[in-house]
């Protein structure tokens, strides 16, 4: 009898393991690049692929390498941020990340009616400067955006970089 129950309880982890997985959009987070101009005000179009998983209201600030700006749904943001709080406590250095990640969030931020949002001037100034056109691409967990030539040097800047890309991937295998 124990044996019988433990036969059919194999069979049925065995038969959910050969249904297909289901996903859903939002568990691929944020994927995509897209080119957008910037208007003379600072807005910019936040592609529709974009704007449900973003929310209504959202977080715009630095990116995580501080380098560019990015667009984070309020959970991420929080998630993002708490990191940075026990960080401090552990390195009194981390602080001034902090500080300037603070210093350039800006919450309650959201889009039009036609989906365009209009950036903060001190995060367009220290990030984008003149750019007319950026470069609007998913980051899993947030949507990163830069000037539009920056992307497309670092884009060639990773062949560079990464020019045999499947052996890395094979050497990161054997770490599993």
């Amino acid at each position: 009898m124990a044996e019988e129950k433990e036969l059919q309880a194999a069979e049925a982890e065995n038969a959910v393991e050969s249904q297909p997985a289901v996903y859903t959009p939002e568990d691929f987070g944020f994927t995509g690049s897209y080119i957008h101009g910037l208007d003379a005000k600072g807005r910019m179009i936040i592609p529709a692929p974009f704007r449900k998983a973003l929310g209504e209201k959202f977080v715009v600030c630095p990116s995580e390498d501080m380098k560019n700006i990015a667009l984070y749904p309020y959970a991420n943001w929080m998630a993002r941020r708490d990191k940075y709080v026990k960080l401090c406590q552990k390195m009194s250095s981390i602080r001034q990340i902090f500080d300037f990640f603070t210093k350039y969030s800006y919450v309650q931020c959201e889009m039009d009616l036609q989906g365009r949002l209009l950036l903060p001037v001190a995060l367009r100034g220290h990030y984008l400067k003149d750019s007319k056109e950026v470069d609007v691409s998913g980051a899993y967990d947030c949507i990163v955006i830069c000037d539009s030539e920056k992307a497309r040097m670092e884009a060639e800047m990773f062949h560079v970089n990464f020019p045999d890309v499947l052996s890395i991937m094979d050497e990161a295998q054997k770490l599993l």
